[in-house]
């Protein structure tokens, strides 16, 4: 079975496999450098979506304590709430009333590009980096 095996396999095979698997750290090496490339004077915002539209934003910066409660008010379905802990350059799920508790078990994000889903509620909190260039803003999105 081996000498089967030995004929089957070329050299060129293995330079190939070889290129395929140096370039599946590709996609980390972009991460790292879209993670590390934030400028200095960048403000760090947390954008809070339900149903994929923008409810709120908040600037996270040092001696911010806030507690907010979101609802049906702001287009959650029937008896849904998350509630969203920011404590300085952070923030999270407090808790919620999901299934599974995912949102909830993220914990703590503060850097830009990160995530929290509440997919059963279609809740999100992103992290965007917003840097003053010039006279325009640049808004680095996830």
């Amino acid at each position: 079975m081996r000498s089967q095996l030995k004929k089957m396999i070329r050299p060129f095979d293995i330079i190939v496999i070889i290129i395929i698997m140096i370039s599946s750290f590709i996609p980390i090496a972009i991460f790292m450098r879209q993670q590390f490339n934030i400028a200095d004077d960048a403000e760090i915002y947390a954008v809070v979506l339900i149903n994929g539209r923008e409810v709120d934003r908040f600037r996270l910066h040092d001696g911010a304590q806030l507690l907010y409660t979101y609802t049906y008010e702001h287009g959650l379905v029937g008896d849904q709430y998350n509630v969203v802990e920011i404590n300085g350059h952070q923030i999270r799920v407090q808790r919620d009333n999901s299934p599974d508790q995912v949102g909830v078990n993220m914990g703590w994000i503060s850097r830009p590009h990160q995530t929290i889903v509440v997919l059963p509620h279609r809740f999100l909190i992103r992290i965007e980096a917003v840097t003053s260039d010039y006279d325009n803003d640049i808004i680095i999105p996830f």
